[in-house]
């Protein structure tokens, strides 16, 4: 069935118009290549203290064979041929699923985090958290790889003041 972009757009209003209403304790994203598309939708049905379960199987975009792909997906930049593959694709996944959860006052709690050959998969809680929020600032940041050596930097979007 072909669908024009009206028709998306109007399928996609539904959905999120139906997670506004309905909360769910588990919600299990499963798609055939990534999940961004409905990380949005997923934060915001997903109920107080309720699971994610998210598969993506994009690893060559997760990877860094494709950065503008996967900065348009993701929001993130992996390291290309970092010797730490999989625990980089695993962390761009937390942080697009910590920033869809922000936008609605939530934060995430990794439980379970799983990256194998060509796809990862990570098992989150969901909670109400303003407060947790404001300081996600502190735990985000970004990760400067040295290109002469395996050493690596990070450094946090922002420190929080303290009166």
């Amino acid at each position: 069935v072909l669908y024009s972009n009206r028709q998306e757009m109007q399928f996609d209003k539904k959905l999120n118009n139906q997670a506004r209403r309905k909360q769910f304790d588990v919600i299990d994203l499963d798609p055939y290549g990534s999940a961004s598309p409905f990380l949005d939708a997923a934060a915001q049905a997903i109920s107080n203290g309720g699971m994610l379960c998210i598969t993506c199987t994009d690893m060559a975009v997760l990877s860094g064979a494709h950065p503008e792909t996967c900065y348009g997906r993701y929001g993130s930049v992996p390291v290309p041929r970092a010797r730490y593959l999989h625990e980089s694709a695993l962390r761009v996944l937390l942080y697009a699923i910590a920033t869809s959860a922000h936008r609605y006052g939530k934060v995430i709690k990794p439980i379970c985090s799983v990256g194998m050959a060509f796809y990862i998969r990570v098992f989150v809680e969901v909670y109400e958290d303003k407060r947790g929020v404001e300081d996600a600032m502190t735990k985000i940041g970004n990760v400067y790889q040295s290109t002469q050596c395996a050493s690596f930097v990070t450094v946090p979007h922002g420190h929080r003041k303290f009166e």
